[in-house]
């Protein structure tokens, strides 16, 4: 595999620092799961600073610096490091969709802990890429990104497929965005009553598409 230099590495951190900013920075996603005939939710929060854990390189910028330099295009490639057996690139590869997981999780499992030095909670995403959560104070934030199944790296038993994305700013009580529901679903099923009560604002509720609804007797 050939191995991306500093400046085509940064090229896409760059990119990927603008969407991070658009998407997901700030932001709590809600993702609500189906299985075993009950729904749960998985409460995430994204801040400026978990960015840099995402992309793989290592630098002396903090975080925030890390995250706040490279949405201005300001990092030196002199001011990164990529890993020397790729590991670096198999995240660069997928991050850019890794940017849009408000959309594109389709999966959601707790970490098999397959990988003795990786560090993670549960795993979100589909089949060709996956994101790494740690849990922080009754929220999970973001501290890794995978070219992997989630399958394979989640314990089956705990594997649940996502059927409803919530996004809120973090400083929102309730959730007033939906960015992602399963095809054949509405979002009036019976099962996601209960979070939908607590956790949606149902009268400020948003989308960029038409939300399902059950039609009215």
């Amino acid at each position: 595999m050939r191995l991306r230099t500093n400046e085509e590495a940064l090229s896409i951190i760059n990119a990927c620092a603008v969407e991070y900013k658009k998407n997901l920075s700030s932001n709590n996603l809600l993702f609500v799961t189906t299985g075993s005939n009950r729904a749960l939710c998985f409460e995430t929060l994204f801040m400026p600073h978990n960015f840099k854990h995402l992309t793989g390189v290592k630098s002396n910028l903090s975080g925030l610096d890390f995250f706040d330099l490279a949405v201005r295009n300001r990092i030196s490639p002199s001011e990164i490091t990529l890993a020397d057996d790729g590991t670096t690139d198999l995240k660069l590869d997928i991050l850019p969709q890794l940017m849009n997981i408000h959309v594109t999780a389709r999966m959601i499992g707790d970490y098999d802990h397959s990988r003795p030095l990786l560090i993670a909670d549960k795993f979100a995403g589909a089949v060709t890429m996956a994101m790494g959560f740690v849990q922080t104070n009754g929220l999970y934030m973001p501290n890794t990104a995978l070219k992997k199944d989630v399958r394979d790296i989640t314990i089956h038993a705990t594997r649940r497929r996502v059927t409803l994305i919530f996004v809120k700013h973090r400083h929102d009580i309730k959730y007033t965005f939906l960015s992602y529901i399963a095809k054949g679903l509405t979002i009036d099923e019976n099962a996601f009553a209960n979070i939908i009560h607590e956790k949606v604002d149902m009268k400020k509720l948003n989308s960029i598409f038409p939300i399902p609804r059950k039609p009215i007797n």
